[in-house]
C-alpha cells in the first residue's frame, strides 16, 4: 500500500506542450489580422521602370487609381467630383502644387490622361508618375 500512495504523487519530467501550441496559434492569428491593417498605402500594380527616380521622403500628396477605376486622394476613396472639390480647396492655399500618380498597370492610357488632365485643370503644376523598379536579372 505504501508503494501505491509514493507513485500517485511521484513527480512528472515531460514538457506539456500544449499550452505553448495555443498560445502560438493565438499569436498566429493577431498577426493575419493586424498585419494588412499596417499597410500605408492603396494597393495598385504599379508599372515597372528600369531607371525610376527615387521618391522624395515627404511626398505632398498621393492620388492613386486602382484596376476597377476607383479614385483614392491619400487613402481616402472619393469620386471624380469630391476629388476635383478637394483638389481646388486645397491648391487654393497650397504654394507647391505637386501630385504623385499611382495608376495601376491594367488601366486604360485613356482614364490616366483624364485624370491628368483634370489635375492640371485644378491648377496642378507638376505631377510625377510613380512606378515600381524593374528587377534587372544577374547575368554573369
Amino acid at each position: 500500500m505504501p508503494n501505491r500512495a509514493l507513485s500517485q504523487n511521484k513527480l512528472s519530467s515531460d514538457i506539456n506542450v500544449t499550452p505553448m501550441a495555443d498560445v502560438m496559434l493565438v499569436l498566429l492569428i493577431i498577426f493575419m489580422i493586424t498585419t494588412p491593417l499596417l499597410q500605408d498605402e492603396v494597393s495598385v500594380n504599379l508599372p515597372k521602370a528600369r531607371n525610376p527616380l527615387e521618391t522624395p521622403d515627404t511626398v505632398p500628396l498621393v492620388l492613386s487609381l486602382t484596376r476597377d477605376g476607383k479614385i483614392y486622394l491619400g487613402k481616402t476613396s472619393v469620386t471624380e467630383q469630391e476629388m476635383e472639390r478637394a483638389l481646388a480647396e486645397l491648391f487654393a492655399v497650397e504654394i507647391n502644387k505637386t501630385i504623385f500618380l499611382r495608376a495601376d498597370q491594367a488601366l486604360a492610357y485613356g482614364k490616366v490622361v483624364r485624370l491628368v488632365n483634370e489635375c492640371r485643370k485644378l491648377g496642378v503644376e507638376r505631377m510625377g508618375l510613380m512606378t515600381e523598379k524593374e528587377v534587372q536579372p544577374n547575368v554573369n
